[in-house]
Formats: C-alpha cells, sequence, structure tokens
C-alpha cells in the first residue's frame, strides 16, 4: 500500500507540470498568431453632415478584430449624439472617447485615439455607415 500511494504523489506533480507545459505552448501559439494577423485597412471617408437628412441612424463596422454599431443623431444638419450600442474589442475601449470628438468637430477627420487606432477607426467607419443612411 505505501508504495502505491508513493507513486501516485509522483503522478501527479509529472501530470501537473506536463498540462503547464501543454498550456505555454497553446498560448504561445495563441499570441503569435494575434501578432502576425493584421485587422483590415478601413478607409473613412468625411461626410458632409449637413447633406444628411434629421433623423437617428445605425451604422456598423468589422475590420476583423473589432466590430462597432452606433446610433447616430442628426438635427438641423448636426451631429447632435453618438452612441455606441455594441464594441467588441480586445483592449480598445479607449477609442470610445472618439465619438466626442467627432460630436464637438462635426467631422470624421479627427485623430484616432492613441493606443486604441483599430477602435479608433472602426469606430468612426461605423459612424461614417450610419450617415449615409441619412443621404
Amino acid at each position: 500500500m505505501k508504495a502505491s500511494s508513493k507513486a501516485r504523489r509522483g503522478i501527479l506533480p509529472k501530470l501537473l507540470a506536463g498540462a503547464g507545459i501543454v498550456f505555454a505552448v497553446l498560448l504561445g501559439i495563441i499570441f503569435i498568431v494575434m501578432l502576425t494577423q493584421k485587422p483590415e485597412k478601413m478607409e473613412i471617408s468625411n461626410m458632409d453632415i449637413s447633406s444628411v437628412s434629421d433623423g437617428t441612424y445605425v451604422g456598423r463596422a468589422d475590420n476583423g478584430f473589432v466590430k462597432a454599431a452606433v446610433s447616430v443623431e442628426v438635427s438641423d444638419g448636426k451631429l447632435k449624439s453618438i452612441t455606441i450600442l455594441e464594441h467588441d474589442t480586445l483592449l480598445g475601449r479607449p477609442g470610445e472617447k472618439i465619438i466626442d470628438d467627432i460630436v464637438e468637430q462635426q467631422s470624421l477627420e479627427v485623430d484616432a485615439v492613441s493606443s486604441a487606432t483599430y477602435s479608433s477607426d472602426t469606430i468612426r467607419k461605423a459612424v461614417e455607415n450610419a450617415l449615409k443612411k441619412g443621404e
């Protein structure tokens, strides 16, 4: 009995070490894949907001890594508000601040939020797609 108990105690650390190695390898593969993938390049056109009819429009954009859906309210030829309905991203939540710049400057030609370029661009594209529905 004592011999089998010792054998079991010797197997458990080996199993845990093996599982740890497998986990580390899988994590490394995921990391390498993430580093080598590039999001889709988004072309964002500035829009003449004064030509957009009054209303609330929903737009979506997806660059492969980041997805965004926004609701855009236009009144009297001006952007009144932008609401983020959906923003699926890994680390780009700070990119959501760009909606304040778009409304303030009444333009899609605003600088991306530092360290959140992909999120910023995806949100800007979603706004563009929403505004196109009101042309």
